[in-house]
């Protein structure tokens, strides 16, 4: 194939993919000993495609999603590979580093996304909450932009900042988180 051709993924060819998992391993230690939940996980996501994890309860896909964010918490631990975000290592960075990455470079749809929304605060305000951690040096008015960049980027209008959780969808609460 020629530089800029598609194949059959439809990703041209010299495309550098979005997220890059490689050999990832994490593992779960018991009184029984090492429980292995993900054994080399290999996969590349690239610009514009989707990837679903599909699997049998216990299977490992939570395990998945949370090594991807270094998110493990005791008695796992991730054992082995590396996550790579465009050019940047998840598996290298530091505990300050990994927490600012996590809103910026990537991030993770809840499956009950309404136990992840507070019931009786604003849209706006939940969102507000999260850029002010994550991105603390944004003036009032640039977050009040960027809530409106984040809800549009998720394929939301702008009047949904003002809502309440009970009065969206269920996808619609999914791609707020």
């Amino acid at each position: 194939m020629s530089a800029g051709s598609t194949g059959r993924s439809g990703v041209a060819s010299g495309t550098k993919p979005v997220l890059s998992v490689e050999d990832l391993c994490v593992d779960y230690y018991t009184d029984a000993g090492r429980v292995r939940a993900c054994d080399h996980v290999t996969f590349n996501l690239y610009p514009g495609q989707r990837l679903g994890l599909v699997g049998e309860s216990g299977s490992g896909k939570s395990t998945i999603a949370l090594a991807l964010m270094r998110m493990i918490k005791p008695p796992g631990r991730i054992s082995g590979g590396r996550v790579m975000v465009g050019d940047d290592n998840l598996t290298t960075m530091s505990d300050d580093e990994i927490r600012s990455a996590r809103m910026r470079l990537i991030g993770m749809v809840p499956q009950a996304a309404m136990s992840a929304l507070n019931p009786v605060i604003r849209i706006r305000a939940q969102i507000q909450d999260v850029l002010q951690v994550h991105e603390p040096n944004l003036t009032y008015s640039q977050v009040q932009a960027r809530i409106i960049e984040v809800l549009e980027a998720v394929e939301l209008r702008q009047e949904v900042a003002n809502l309440y959780p009970h009065e969206l969808s269920g996808g619609m609460k999914q791609r707020v988180c």
